[in-house]
Order: C-alpha cells, then structure tokens, then sequence
C-alpha cells in the first residue's frame, strides 16, 4: 500500500470522516464540511505528534471536528480563528481570541472588540466600564516594563461602549490553573503568554456583552475553552467533583509549610479555594482539581489548605 493510501486510511483520516453526519446536525453556521475536512486532514498529516495522538485517539479528533460546527469557526489557518491540537493525550477544538470575537461579532452581541496589554511604562488610566480608556504606549518600544494586565474595549450593537480589566496577578491565578502549565511549564501559556493573557480577558468581558437566546455559539465555545480544554475550574463552577479513578482527600504524610512550596503552587491552592467558595463550597470538586494537578509533597500542601479552609466553612456555618 501506497504512503497515500496508507494516510487516507489511517485512523486519523477515518475520525474525521465519521464527524460528517454530527457536523452537518450541528451546523449552525453552514461551514463547508469537505473544506473543513481538508484543513482537519492537513493538520494532522503536517504534525505527525498531532496525528499520532489522534491515531490513539479518534474520538477526540471526531468530536473536535464536530465542535467546529457547532461554533461555527473555520479551521482555515490563515483565518487563525480555531486550531486543532494535541492536549494531554487528545485532540481538542481551541479557539483564539479572534475567533472569541468573530463569534460574537457574528451573532450580533457586539459590533467589534479589542484586547490590549498594559505595561509599567504606559500611560493607561482607566475611566470606567462604560467609558474608553486613555491608554498611550510606544508599541515599538522594546521594553515597557513589568507587565500590569490587560483590558478589552466592546461596542455593542447601540453604540455602547464596555470595557473590562484584568490585573495581572489574577492572570497568573488563571495560567497556574492550566494542566500544561503546572505540571510541565508547556502549552500556550509559555509558547504565547501575551495572546493568552488577551483570550483571558476578552472570555471575562464576554460574560458582560449582551446574550443572543437564539444564538448560544459564543456559549458553546467558551464552554468548550473551559470544560474540554481544561482552561478554567468546570467542575467548581458547577459544585462537582470531576472524574478521576483514584482520588486522595487527605494529606498523605508530612505537610509542608509555605515556604517549602512554590509561589505557583500557593497560588493555584488559594485560586482553587476562592472558587470553591463561590461555588458553594465546592470541596470535592477541590480536592478533585488539586488531584489532577498535583503530586507527592505539593499535593499534601494543597489538601492540608483546602480542608482546613473547607472546617472553617463549616463551623461558621454551624456557628450560623
């Protein structure tokens, strides 16, 4: 069998194939199926990682084409709207910033957006939500400074103005919150730090755009970001424990102290509790991240903290 032959039957060729009748059920959008197919089976032979975890597999690939019909983003890279990758032994649907807003540009949410990064060395001042801020930099300028956050400008539909900020320690909480990140310091957040920092903010500003009912592809999108990518606490958000075949609710010998452990691990512990609190006491769901994320010592230090946050919630409650 040819090298063609053996590509267009391989397992990655087959999922693909097999996502035709979901594409076309949820096809919101009317995306072409075969120029959509084409791009998908053009990644996957120009990565061969992407392919072989696709080969290992194929449900994920199968359903990572459907889920560009279903938020209605081309696989087309020089759109750079959405983007087939590897992720933790799958292939998963992400989605960039400019794809976020060319969702909502399309169903009618907003009329356009735009996220920047502000750094020491600005002049940012910021004049309220509903106002355009001043922000005045040299974009040429090699080095800004120590970086401060980020903000995104939306128009809506009635000319409004909706303007969202992000400091940058609560966007160090969200990168710590990411798999790649923590256990191996890879994946977008070390390969495009800014343009992560951006999606970040423009998700945040996204919950305070006007809803479309009858069209819920940003929905569907932010959705897939943060449950199937793994980008932000799905399983907190809604007060359950994810699944996990073997999961440790307790320290396991030795906790160490503060300063034994990195800042990141400090900081992902507190993210993690703050939002379990505002899940309603999420501290299955917890327990259950910090599993995913942590081993040995880290691990330990981490279950110490959330149970002794999760006792504290209890006897106020009983105090109650």
């Amino acid at each position: 069998m040819s090298q063609a032959a053996e590509k267009q039957h391989a397992p990655y060729a087959l999922a693909i194939a097999d996502a035709k009748e979901r594409f076309f059920k949820v096809n919101s959008a009317q995306l072409d199926y075969q120029a959509e197919a084409l791009f998908a089976l053009q990644v996957c032979q120009n990565n061969q990682f992407l392919a072989d975890v696709a080969n290992q597999n194929p449900l994920s690939l199968r359903m990572a084409v459907a889920n560009v019909a279903a938020i209605g983003l081309s696989l087309n890279p020089a759109l750079g709207y959405a983007f087939l990758v590897p992720r933790d032994g799958k292939v998963i649907l992400d989605v960039s910033y400019r794809g976020l807003i060319k969702i909502a540009t399309d169903i009618g949410s907003i009329k356009w957006a735009k996220a920047e990064l502000v750094y020491e060395r600005d002049r940012f001042r910021y004049r309220g939500p509903a106002q355009m801020p001043e922000h005045k930099c040299d974009p040429f300028e090699e080095d800004r400074g120590e970086f401060r956050g980020a903000y995104c400008i939306a128009r809506t539909p009635d000319g409004e103005v909706l303007v969202e900020t992000i400091k940058a320690s609560e966007l160090d909480n969200i990168r710590d919150c990411s798999a790649a990140y923590t256990k191996s310091k890879s994946g977008p957040w070390v390969s495009f730090p800014g343009e992560m920092c951006k999606k970040s903010c423009i998700k945040r500003a996204s919950k305070t755009w006007p809803k479309t009912p009858q069209d819920n592809r940003l929905a569907e999108a932010l959705r897939i970001l943060n449950e199937d990518n793994g980008e932000g606490l799905a399983d907190l958000a809604n007060g359950k424990p994810g699944e996990s075949s073997t999961i440790i609710l307790e320290p396991q010998g030795r906790v160490p102290t503060d300063a034994e452990v990195s800042e990141e691990v400090r900081r992902l512990t507190q993210t993690v509790i703050e939002r379990a609190r505002k899940a309603g006491g999420a501290w299955a769901a917890a327990k259950t991240y910090v599993n995913e994320r942590l081993t040995g010592l880290e691990l330990n230090y981490a279950l110490a903290v959330i149970q002794r946050e999760e006792q504290k919630a209890a006897a106020s409650e009983g105090g109650a």
